[in-house]
C-alpha cells in the first residue's frame, strides 16, 4: 500500500523534528501551505515545490510523488540524484535533460 503525499510529508517532517514553519521557510512557502499539504487539503503541488520538498528532506521526487516503480527500476539514477542534486546548476540540469531526451529517442 502506498502512502499519500500528505502522509509522507508529515512523516518526514516529524522524523526530522521540524516545525511546519521550518519546512515552510526551507522551501519558500507559507506555513499554512505546508499544513494544507500535510492534511491533504492541497493535493496537487507544482513540480517546483515538490522538487524543493524533496531537496529539503533529502528524498527523491519519485518518493514524494509515489513513483515507487521508478525508484525500484533504476537504483543508479537514485544514487546519481543523491550525489549531484544539490550540486548541479540549472544549466547542468538542462544539459542532462537534453542528453536524456536524445538517448530516449534512439
Amino acid at each position: 500500500m502506498s502512502l499519500s503525499l500528505a502522509t509522507k510529508l508529515k512523516e518526514l517532517r516529524t522524523r526530522s523534528r521540524q516545525s511546519l514553519q521550518q519546512v515552510a521557510d526551507g522551501v519558500g512557502v507559507s506555513k499554512a501551505h505546508i499544513w494544507e499539504l500535510e492534511t491533504g487539503k492541497s493535493r496537487n503541488p507544482g513540480i517546483e515545490l515538490v522538487r524543493k520538498l524533496a531537496e529539503h528532506f533529502s528524498v527523491t521526487i519519485a518518493y514524494l510523488t509515489d513513483d515507487a516503480e521508478a525508484e525500484e527500476r533504476d537504483p543508479a539514477a537514485l544514487q546519481f540524484f543523491r550525489e549531484f542534486s544539490g550540486d548541479l546548476s540549472t544549466r547542468d540540469w538542462e544539459t542532462l535533460r537534453t542528453v536524456a531526451a536524445s538517448l530516449k529517442d534512439r
